[in-house]
């Protein structure tokens, strides 16, 4: 495949500069208080319900993003329930966070209840009730809405809130008790409606808030005191037909200033069909010298251009997005969040998407479905460029998870990233936990292990894990260069003992094959030391996913095995369970010979254990090349099966060998102990056509039975 290379172009041409409000689009949200932390906004926001006619509000959610305009769903990070003494089951209204000492604290107004605090340890929760009661609750009337929440230069905190009057108070240094009584603003800034957001830069006060009703705007009043007396200094978005509510959140972050508000372009509705489903929209801010500030355009008349770029490498959440209209996001156990209502012709759209100058390869996908469908995934436009395209096939289950894998055209540079979803109309398609690209190609070693100096061989061999094959570790020659269309690998795929997904019992004797000039492929994880594996059983899929993946590589221009592999040379191979496996797929036709290792069918037939597979004798009429049967003698468990299996086979080649070590066999030993001899002569016979090494079977006096302890029957 010709390798595609596309390089940015000019930054308004790549970075996407389509006005894109309201900022979230899979819940409806309103209130916004923005809280930077480093190199992270946390935006927490109140939450209207789907179905909401008037105020339907349970709980509060939080949104993060490291550049302004890719945001990651955290869900709902406090509710109404984390009070005790409140008794309302409406009424999540709009909160404010600070940081401060390590601690975070939550200020939400229980409406007819007061401003409760919540604090915890993380930004994410879970927030807890440390005093059990409101912090401040005027009982003589419901003004107590809309906290904002402040600390300035020399410590002090300050509390705003109300409408529609404007209230104030000191906090002390716990941020969880009151150090002054609150007072009341006599000076209430002019069109004041509610939701202050109180702060400070460069010397000055500010206190912005929804402006007029209605429609509502926001306006701002300035002061030099934290205390006023403030003056009104115009509009931070005048008041438009399209806005009807406000309630604004203002911060600096990356040497930049943005504004945040609320509106209800999501739906669109229209004023006589008014519904509280707001959205949280966003937009750049300015200054004028003087510190008063440039009043901006409405929401959708504005482009917020990011301020960073998007990392693609990293493990990105499938809930962050900067435009996901027609999604929704649920939670799934305590804190994960997942994408769900997925259906086609939708999409995620990421912004200012950075894949670099190494270019993406590949691209995971953990994914739940029923139905399936495709993931299209496609830059600068949703119709854009075709990268490549993730087939998500049905998992069993919209809880089951399992992680689908494509390959990429080669892109670099920064665009955006377009995830198209493709598949039955009107139908949902699939769930959505995570994804991740890299950028190192497929074949490319991600860790690798020196076996014993490489073995003993003319190749000194290389214990590796590889990208692109997950669940397998390869063994080959440390130096290539000898392989070559005229001189290829040989392949052996391997299956382990007790259907062990890692080689640790074996990696000695498949490390010393290898180094006989052999590609080895074998089921399982790397074994990264001598420690017994304790993880999932392997499947007989992984020995086809090892051919497949060997034949890819051998016409893949990108991997250091192309043109190396001798695809027409491919022995199956495996012990005990793996042996099994090995019969199990006896019938696949690229296979050229079967080396069966302490193992055979049953011949028990009503015999079952878990997970490992058990086909009966009737499977070795699908045997199609020659084998070997490498058993352990009448000590090994597998003896009776083996050489029954064995004694059954007449329309191929057939050998038995046994050697009196019982099923554990000498695979553990230094380079395999003494079963590595019969089996490197059987491969270098059957893949090599090396006649020397035929000579240990074949003749009156075959070669292995001149070593001490072997027997053998064979059946030509």
């Amino acid at each position: 495949m010709k390798r595609m290379l596309i390089f940015p172009l000019l930054a308004g041409s790549v970075l996407s500069v389509q006005a894109q409000n309201p900022i979230i689009q899979t819940k409806y949200t309103a209130d916004p208080a923005p809280y930077v932390h480093g190199d992270t906004i946390y935006l927490y926001t109140t939450h209207d319900e789907d179905d909401a006619e008037g105020f339907k509000m349970y709980d509060w959610l939080l949104y993060t993003s490291t550049d302004m305009v890719n945001w990651q769903d955290h869900g709902a990070v406090a509710s109404l329930k984390d009070f005790a003494w409140n008794d309302k089951e409406n009424g999540a209204w709009a909160e404010c966070v600070v940081e401060r000492n390590g601690k975070w604290y939550m200020y939400c107004p229980i409406h007819g209840h007061g401003i409760g605090v919540l604090v915890s340890d993380s930004p994410y929760g879970p927030f807890k009730d440390p005093i059990g009661k409101p912090l401040v609750w005027q009982k003589e009337h419901w003004n107590d809405i809309d906290p904002s929440v402040f600390i300035d230069d020399d410590g002090q905190a300050y509390m705003y809130w109300g409408n529609p009057n404007v209230y104030c108070v000191l906090l002390n240094e716990d941020m969880i008790s009151c150090k002054s009584d609150v007072m009341k603003l006599h000076d209430v800034p002019e069109h004041y409606q509610e939701g202050p957001w109180f702060y400070k830069r460069d010397g000055h006060y500010y206190l912005a808030y929804a402006s007029t009703c209605c429609p509502e705007g926001i306006g701002y009043a300035m002061s030099d005191n934290a205390l006023g007396p403030w003056k009104f200094k115009g509009y931070v978005m005048v008041p438009t037909d399209r806005t009807r509510g406000n309630h604004p959140g203002i911060i600096d972050f990356r040497g930049k200033s943005y504004g945040f508000g609320l509106n209800y372009d999501l739906k669109n509705i229209s004023i006589k069909e008014h519904k509280e489903r707001r959205s949280v929209g966003a937009f750049p801010l300015h200054y004028r010298e003087d510190g008063t500030i440039v009043e901006s355009p409405y929401f959708k008349d504005v482009v917020v251009a990011p301020a960073n770029t998007f990392n693609p490498y990293q493990k990105v959440q499938a809930e962050t997005m900067a435009w996901g209209y027609g999604l929704k996001t649920i939670k799934r156990g305590v804190e994960d969040i997942v994408v769900t209502d997925v259906n086609a012709n939708e999409y995620i759209q990421l912004k200012a998407v950075d894949f670099g100058r190494k270019a993406a390869h590949t691209m995971k996908m953990n994914a739940a479905a029923v139905l399936g469908g495709q993931i299209e995934v496609r830059i600068d436009d949703k119709k854009g460029t075709l990268l490549g395209t993730l087939n998500i096939k049905s998992t069993g289950s919209e809880e089951t998870y399992r992680t689908f894998e494509t390959r990429l055209k080669a892109v670099e540079g920064v665009h955006d990233l377009y995830l198209v979803f493709k598949g039955k109309a009107g139908k949902s398609l699939m769930n959505l936990d995570w994804w991740q690209m890299d950028n190192e190609p497929v074949g490319h070693v991600t860790y690798s292990r020196i076996v014993e100096n490489g073995g003993t061989g003319k190749y000194p061999a290389i214990m590796s894990e590889v990208k692109g094959l997950e669940a397998h570790t390869v063994f080959m020659p440390q130096d290539l260069s000898a392989f070559n269309e005229n001189n290829p690998l040989p392949v052996l795929v391997w299956g382990n003992g007790a259907c062990s997904n890692s080689p640790w019992e074996h990696y000695k004797f498949l490390n010393e094959i290898a180094s006989q000039g052999y590609l080895v492929i074998a089921t399982g994880y790397l074994p990264k030391n001598d420690e017994v594996y304790h993880g999932d059983m392997s499947t007989a899929q992984q020995q086809i996913e090892s051919i497949d993946w060997a034949l890819a590589q051998n016409k893949d221009k990108k991997s250091p095995l192309y043109h190396k592999i001798n695809t027409k040379a491919i022995c199956a191979s495996g012990m005990s369970c793996g042996g099994l496996q090995t019969l199990y797929n006896g019938a696949d036709s690229r296979i050229s010979a079967y080396l069966i290792c302490n193992s055979g069918l049953f011949t028990d037939a009503s015999l079952t254990i878990p997970n490992m597979p058990m086909p009966s004798k009737d499977q070795l009429k699908k045997i199609h090349a020659p084998i070997l049967y490498m058993l352990g003698g009448k000590e090994d468990i597998a003896y009776n099966n083996g050489m029954d299996d064995y004694h059954r086979i007449n329309h191929v080649q057939a050998i038995a060998i046994n050697y009196p070590v019982g099923h554990g066999g000498t695979y553990r030993q230094a380079h395999g102990g003494e079963f590595r001899f019969p089996a490197i002569a059987w491969l270098n016979w059957q893949l090599k056509g090396d006649q020397e090494a035929a000579k240990w079977f074949t003749g009156n006096s075959p070669l292995l039975l001149q070593r001490k302890g072997w027997t053998m029957e064979k059946n030509f």
